[in-house]
């Protein structure tokens, strides 16, 4: 697919009568829209998405990680925010 067609109303009018015709597809709204979003994503922006990725993997390879919970606690140390009493789910 092209990706000038990522704002084209018609283009995604078509790309969901295409899952709703056979049935086959029940797609919620923000999963035909993410997948939409993905078909008519640039080369540029998937080269982009997988460098980032790729990215992450080399940091998990050479150990440049902390829990997300360390991380958390830093950015609020830093920014003088109250801890979140609730557990998260």
């Amino acid at each position: 697919m092209a990706t000038d067609r990522v704002n084209d109303l018609q283009g995604l009018k078509g790309f969901i009568e295409e899952r709703l015709s056979d049935g086959s597809d029940e797609l919620s709204l923000d999963d035909a829209l993410a997948r939409w979003g993905i078909e008519n994503e640039s080369d540029e922006d998937r080269r982009g998405a997988l460098d980032a990725i790729r990215e992450g993997f080399a940091d998990i390879e050479a150990g440049r990680l902390k829990p997300a919970r360390t991380a958390l606690n830093e950015l609020r140390e830093k920014y003088g925010l109250a801890e979140r009493r609730e557990e998260l789910r």
